[in-house]
């Protein structure tokens, strides 16, 4: 980790479901987020609100930890402990939401009724996690392998989807209709994140495009160039398969059925505005997945494939960890306070 010259020690004082199959899988790692949590720090304070903290600490930790990923600075050794950053930071975040600000309507919305402790929530992470994991021990080719199905995944747990889906999330909550719903109290914001069903693969935000993303984006671009039937046998599948581009539709819509609307009318202004960024943030590891899994089938590059793979393995309990915590109403909050 990179300390920042003077920053005081933090540590964080909480924990989140972890039931031994998962924990086979994820490890517990809380000298990792401690210091993630003090090379945070200087970024905390200039938050709009501290009942945004960790929403925006989950969002810079997935930007922080995929970057070295997606540069092929990491061994899959490391990736357990840094993917319990990830879930543990995204079930306190969905904490931190329902405590401040209500139960989302998008729970009723979608008749979730699941409870502590969450059984097949947590299995369906270790399983996913697992299978990433395996395939990593296997090598770059193994991962090679296993690509072609994690891209067709249409749920959060894909290559694809979930990069879809979360920055058509936020166009939900920041375009008009027909697009978007924005609220009438809430000012527009045109361009935080542009994402729609046409332009298959292209994101943009309004934010500092970071380096790691935009070599990916390069990388994609040479390689759909060069071999424009090799890309397009990969959107299309095999006979029977879900085309991809209906994947990327389906991952775009999906946000006016969940955050769209009412979802977001109790927030006050400063937590809407930091949710619209850090969840960008946090969009940013998901595209350089994406298009790095692109890369790897056009080319048929196993160390892009291992890169997307990792990536991914990173996000494993990401979506997962933000439904337990929203739902889990015995759950403690955690808390930083100085090491």
């Amino acid at each position: 980790m990179n300390q920042p010259a003077g920053t005081p020690k933090v540590r964080v004082e909480g924990s989140a479901p972890l039931l031994p199959t998962l924990a086979a899988q994820m490890k517990e790692a809380p000298a990792l987020m401690d210091a993630l949590a003090t090379e945070f720090a200087p970024t905390a304070t200039r938050l709009s609100t501290q009942r945004a903290y960790w929403l925006a600490f989950n969002g810079w930790i997935t930007d922080r930890l995929a970057g070295p990923i997606m540069e092929g600075k990491v061994r899959a050794e490391s990736l357990g402990e840094q993917a319990w950053a990830v879930y543990a930071s995204s079930y306190w975040g969905g904490m931190e939401l329902r405590e401040n600000w209500g139960m989302p309507p998008v729970i009723q919305k979608l008749g979730m009724s699941v409870s502590s402790p969450f059984t097949e929530v947590q299995q369906g992470v270790a399983h996913n996690l697992g299978q990433r994991v395996a395939a990593l021990s296997g090598g770059g080719d193994h991962c090679l392998q296993i690509l072609p199905a994690l891209m067709r995944d249409d749920s959060t747990s894909g290559t694809l989807y979930p990069m879809a889906y979360n920055a058509g999330v936020q166009v939900v909550k920041t375009e008009d209709p027909p697009v978007g719903q924005r609220r009438a109290h809430r000012p527009p914001k045109p361009g935080a994140v542009r994402i729609n069903t046409r332009d298959f693969m292209r994101v943009d935000y309004d934010l500092p495009t970071p380096q790691y993303l935009k070599v990916w984006r390069s990388a994609f671009e040479r390689a759909v160039t060069a071999e424009p039937v090799a890309y397009e046998r990969a959107i299309v599948g095999e006979p029977g398969q879900a085309d991809l581009r209906d994947i990327w539709k389906r991952g775009v819509l999906y946000g006016n059925t969940t955050w769209g609307g009412d979802a977001n009318d109790q927030w006050t202004r400063e937590y809407f505005d930091e949710t619209v960024q850090w969840s960008s943030v946090l969009n940013f590891g998901l595209e350089a997945v994406g298009l790095a899994a692109f890369v790897a089938v056009i080319d048929q590059d196993p160390e892009a494939a291992r890169r997307s793979v990792m990536g991914n393995a990173l996000y494993a309990g990401a979506t997962s960890a933000w439904l337990l915590g929203l739902l889990d109403t015995g759950g403690k909050m955690p808390t930083v306070v100085a090491a």
